[in-house]
């Protein structure tokens, strides 16, 4: 985010939030439709109690700075990307608690969720975001140097942590596969991802951004939410295998637009 902050500025931020049609889209997407297409495949497949909440919860929070992996490489959009992602956090404050109140009344009551939410939009997004930009404001040409550091610091980081948790993951993956646990998950990945290129209008850019944000949905909160109010159960083994998904899916995903996006002038399309 502190990277992005250095490429953009507080205008461009600002004037991506006036675009209301784009905005309300990306809201009634990401708070109503990809929630109850969450609800309808937890009822169309045999799941687990468990997997039934973890998908649900998944399906109902968005948001998540993970998918800045992604669409921080947007080259004419990039102040886009900070605001959806910006956007969307600040949406899971709300939806959280919603969300927890659909659940089963055999969970127990916990507000440190919330409490982590608030703290992780503050510490993670909004401030490095807003130090960037003024950084770049009050000093541009120290700023432009560290923006390629800064890139590849993040991806480093990002591979270190994939990697580190891969054992992890890998055993939730086999601890709760069956009943089409995982074929949900996907479904639910791709239709949201879906969802969020149909809703970015004719700017292909917008299209790529919205596609991730929306199908990258916040993991991290649900991991809390079930440690919280889920103790003694496998509900936080969902989140690490939608996490196991969503990246390589994005990943090929991206790579594939930009395969294509190079081909299209040779081949004259």
């Amino acid at each position: 985010m502190f990277s992005i902050g250095l490429r953009t500025s507080s205008s461009e931020l600002v004037g991506i939030l006036r675009n209301r049609a784009l905005l309300a889209r990306t809201l009634l997407a990401n708070c109503f439709v990809i929630p109850a297409i969450g609800l309808v495949l937890a009822h169309i497949f045999p799941l687990t109690a468990d997997a039934r909440i973890g998908i649900v919860l998944l399906a109902a929070i968005p948001g998540t700075p993970i998918a800045l992996q992604f669409t921080r490489m947007a080259e004419t959009r990039l102040a886009f990307a900070a605001a959806v992602t910006f956007v969307l956090s600040m949406v899971s404050i709300a939806m959280t608690p919603l969300a927890i109140e659909t659940m089963p009344e055999t969970m127990e009551r916990n507000h440190q969720p919330l409490f982590f939410l608030i703290a992780s939009v503050a510490l993670y997004i909004a401030i490095p975001l807003c130090a960037g930009v003024l950084v770049a404001r009050q000093a541009p040409k120290p700023a432009s140097r560290l923006v390629l550091p800064l890139g590849i610091l993040a991806t480093v980081v990002f591979a270190f942590l994939m990697w580190e948790t891969r054992l992890m993951r890998r055993e939730a993956f086999y601890t709760i596969r069956g009943r089409g646990t995982v074929l949900a998950m996907f479904l639910l990945l791709a239709a949201s991802m879906l969802i969020g290129w149909l809703i970015g209008g004719p700017d292909g850019e917008t299209r790529r951004i919205l596609a991730t944000s929306t199908g990258m949905r916040s993991v991290v909160v649900v991991l809390y939410i079930a440690r919280y109010c889920f103790p003694s159960t496998n509900v936080f083994m969902i989140p690490l295998v939608y996490l196991s998904l969503m990246v390589p899916t994005n990943l090929v995903f991206h790579l594939a637009l930009k395969g294509w996006h190079k081909l299209r002038p040779a081949n004259g399309i």
